[in-house]
């Protein structure tokens, strides 16, 4: 494998025309060519102050790489691949020769021929890093298409849009409308739509907490069925009257907790069993927890705070249970009362017990800790917050 090299000149054949204000050319053209001919230019406050792109980031563009390159290899034609457009700027007008193919003024159609001097672009970056095309947006996607000692080049085709003549400040305005006036997709939304593309088993393997999750949510013996907003439009939940307690990725993050905190349930082989012993867990927060879930509007059991502490204690109870060969609702049930009388979970509390105000993971990790301090068994076991009592008392504490 090598860098593509060897090519002196690149042609590309385009469409002239106007984007709102802006003249510009598109067409398509080998990701290899788009990136022979362009280069970044990084913003750096010491170095490169009046630079534009941000640091590039390795794993980004090794996964842009391997998305197009596995897009060649795909025989799947449910599972289509494609990129936006690449968008650069030929920052001087004599840095590319371009020729009429075809004017037509009935129809305003214009087509042109952009000729780029590669062994020019090439030198002035070598020599003092000047640019002169620039990489608007597109950069990571171009990074490793021209290859390198472990990458071939990339000739796939995939859409481009060449502005000639900006200046660096039109440049930058263009940069920032790009990426500031993009609104970032629902985590919830991408949640689900991976999902529903990736093959069970596939799931089962990779992604065990977002099967789970999913499962609470379409299980009609789930708490969770019906109440986890899974991105999108609202519009038929609204017409329906109905009202969705938490977003998708919250109860995923929350499932992912689960089973990073319990040591046993990984024991339990087949995940259809441990997707049951998660929902018996549910099942016994609704029951334990059954006034506050039954007005989430005033208690803050099924807001972020709550799934994620109660995720974190759930995995320590679930041991708790498996130690002693238990796993159904009653014995989760038995446990809950006890670790549930450590907090008020009203929006309105007050004091120690309040936990209104705490958010985040590190808060999340305190209450559930707290609230498993509280635990003890029916066999007699010493609660945790008599073990730490006494360990603290070894200390002189």
């Amino acid at each position: 494998m090598a860098k593509l090299s060897g090519i002196p000149q690149v042609s590309l054949v385009a469409l002239k025309g106007q984007n709102l204000d802006t003249i510009c050319y598109r067409g398509f053209a080998p990701l290899a060519q788009l990136a022979l001919i362009s280069r970044a230019d990084v913003f750096d406050q010491v170095n490169n102050p009046n630079g534009l792109q941000r640091d590039l980031s390795p794993k980004h563009a090794s996964e842009a790489y391997e998305y197009i390159r596995q897009s060649s290899l795909s025989n799947d034609h449910n599972k289509p691949h494609a990129f936006p457009e690449i968008v650069l700027n030929v920052r001087n007008k004599n840095h590319v020769k371009v020729e009429s193919v075809l004017n037509e003024p009935d129809s305003g159609v214009k087509v042109s021929r952009l000729l780029f001097d590669v062994d020019q672009i090439k030198a002035a970056y070598d020599k003092n890093h000047k640019v002169l095309v620039s990489r608007v947006d597109g950069n990571h996607r171009l990074y490793y298409a021209d290859g390198d000692d472990r990458r071939e080049p990339l000739l796939a085709q995939v859409p481009f849009q060449i502005h000639v003549g900006l200046t660096i400040e039109q440049e930058r305005s263009l940069f920032v409308d790009i990426n500031a006036n993009q609104k970032g997709l629902n985590s919830s939304h991408l949640a689900t739509m991976t999902g529903m593309l990736t093959d069970e088993q596939i799931e089962i393997r990779d992604h065990l907490d977002r099967w789970i999750a999913t499962k609470l949510t379409r299980d009609p013996e789930s708490p969770w069925h019906g109440i986890v907003h899974l991105g999108g439009s609202k519009a038929g939940t609204r017409q329906q009257g109905l009202t969705r307690l938490v977003n998708f990725v919250s109860l995923q993050n929350g499932v992912a907790k689960t089973l990073k905190k319990s040591q046993y349930i990984h024991d339990l082989t087949d995940p259809v069993a441990q997707y049951v012993l998660i929902r018996n867990y549910w099942q016994a927060v609704k029951m334990v927890f059954s006034r506050e879930w039954a007005s989430p509007s005033d208690h803050l059991v099924t807001k972020n705070i709550g799934v994620l502490s109660l995720s974190i204690l759930g995995g320590t109870i679930i041991d708790r249970c498996l130690s002693h060969s238990k796993a159904g609702v009653d014995d989760m049930v038995s446990y809950l009362k006890q670790a549930y009388i450590r907090f008020d979970w009203s929006r309105d509390a007050t004091g120690d017990r309040a936990v209104v105000g705490k958010s985040g993971n590190q808060a999340a990790l305190i209450v559930a800790g707290e609230m498993a301090s509280e635990l003890s068994d029916a066999t007699g076991e010493i609660a945790m917050r008599d073990i730490q009592k006494n360990l603290l008392g070894q200390l002189g504490q």
